[in-house]
């Protein structure tokens, strides 16, 4: 066999360890193979036998890198793209684009993909469908006080900066914050800015001109398309201090050029911005300018987590249980005392959010009418966050473990939680390895190991 053509295999077969996505397209530009592991993406039946400018119509001879390396028999290697399929789904990938040649001829292209986002940004207009203050259930003094400044503050354009641990409900806050104000019929934008490259959130900010950068279209920015309404960025702190200093350049401005583009274009738009750490600490480490901070934190609401309100474990439990035994037609009615003894004896690592996965998972499982202490142990085993004692019931100290308890089976149901919970924010093994820290062949390995 040539050494040419062995060469290419080799490169191919790198290529298929370290993807979310394997495309083959004939030299007429017409998928043969399609393997992507995102069901929430494209099915093969969806695009084998059909043309790629058919699946990505925007695209065309210089934007597809598909159909450059058909033309050129030149291979691309990790081109960002930002583009729109046949589905209307706007979808951030990083592609690497392979020529196989046979005697001089380009036969067929393989394209890597590595998807970062899929339809990520939510973008909606005349407030349907966002959170009100009325959805935001509680009980405890300190959120009835902070329901109400939020109440008055909607009625502001100031710029917000939420603070909460994960799981708090900052979206939340923010999608009431505007369809309780004024700019309610307007677009609300939203934008984990943690779940995009740092190469790639520049474009996605401050919108690109077609030809800025090998495969950009002509896009608006996310400032451009909130024109009128809020752009909520939730975790502002993961953004490179670099582009920091640059979007508060912008929004001094109150104007934006696009990558590669030779005008300003102003915008009006209500800036809420959030933290899921210590803003000050953020500041101390380097990690948020401080000018944008100040800039951001005009108005600034701290949102306490669960285990600081706990008289809205039960209230928050019941409306879970609820909504959960309608959706999965369980005909679950209730907690017993125990269970509920067990919601508020642990400490919700990962708050509201936490707690609502808990109770869907326990009016899933459950074989009763009302939910028992063991459905709620069972659901709880292996997650985080010791859970507290009763008053005088030891202080100091945790409670002690179980007869047969295995450290290293607790730390892989801890693992395993804790892959799923990335893989379910992330949507793809990019984006999920990036939140956990993990090298991506890392990460298949470790979703090969528990079977996911």
């Amino acid at each position: 066999m040539k050494k040419r053509l062995l060469d290419q295999i080799g490169e191919v077969v790198r290529l298929c360890e370290d993807t979310d996505g394997i495309l083959i397209a004939n030299r007429d530009g017409i998928v043969e193979y399609h393997r992507i592991s995102m069901d929430s993406y494209w099915h093969s039946q969806e695009t084998e036998g059909r043309h790629i400018l058919e699946l990505y119509p925007e695209l065309d001879e210089e934007s597809s890198t598909i159909l450059q390396a058909l033309r050129t028999g030149k291979a691309t290697y990790n081109v960002l793209q930002d583009i729109n399929n046949r589905k209307g789904e706007r979808v951030l990938l990083e592609s690497t684009t392979i020529p196989i040649v046979v005697d001089g001829r380009v036969e067929c292209v393989v394209d890597s993909s590595k998807y970062h986002t899929i339809d990520q940004r939510v973008i909606r207009g005349g407030g349907g469908g966002l959170y009100t203050l009325d959805q935001i259930l509680t009980r405890d003094p300190y959120m009835l006080t902070l329901k109400e400044r939020i109440r008055s503050v909607a009625q502001t354009d100031s710029a917000v900066l939420i603070y909460g641990e994960t799981g708090t409900g900052k979206e939340l806050v923010a999608e009431s914050l505007h369809s309780e104000g004024g700019r309610a019929g307007k677009p609300f934008v939203a934008q984990n800015c943690a779940a995009i490259p740092a190469n790639l959130l520049e474009s996605l900010f401050f919108g690109t001109e077609k030809g800025s950068y090998t495969g950009a279209l002509t896009r608006k920015g996310l400032l451009e398309e909130a024109d009128g309404g809020t752009l909520f960025l939730d975790e502002i702190n993961s953004m490179a201090t670099s582009l920091q200093a640059k979007l508060l350049k912008v929004l001094e401005e109150k104007k934006v050029r696009r990558l590669g583009g030779n005008r300003d274009i102003p915008f009006d738009v209500r800036i809420v911005a959030a933290v899921n750490e210590p803003p000050q600490k953020l500041i101390q480490e380097g990690r948020m300018r401080e000018d944008l901070y100040y800039r951001l934190g005009v108005i600034r609401l701290i949102l306490p987590p669960l285990r600081e309100r706990p008289g809205d474990i039960d209230l928050l439990a019941e409306v879970f249980l609820k909504r959960y035994s309608r959706t999965l037609r369980r005909d679950v009615r209730g907690l017993s005392a125990r269970a509920l003894e067990e919601l508020r004896q642990y400490r919700w690592p990962g708050n509201v959010r936490e707690l609502q996965n808990a109770i869907e998972g326990a009016v899933a499982t459950t074989r009763g009418t009302q939910l028992t202490v063991e459905d709620i142990e069972a659901v709880l085993e292996g997650r985080p966050g010791p859970r507290s004692l009763p008053d005088g019931a030891g202080a100091g100290r945790e409670q002690p473990l179980e007869p047969g308890f295995s450290l290293s089976k607790a730390m892989e149901r801890y693992e395993r939680e804790l892959i799923v919970r990335a893989m379910e924010q992330g949507g793809s093994i990019s984006q999920a390895a990036r939140l956990l820290g993990l090298s991506r062949q890392n990460l298949k390995y470790k979703l090969q190991k528990y079977n996911l």
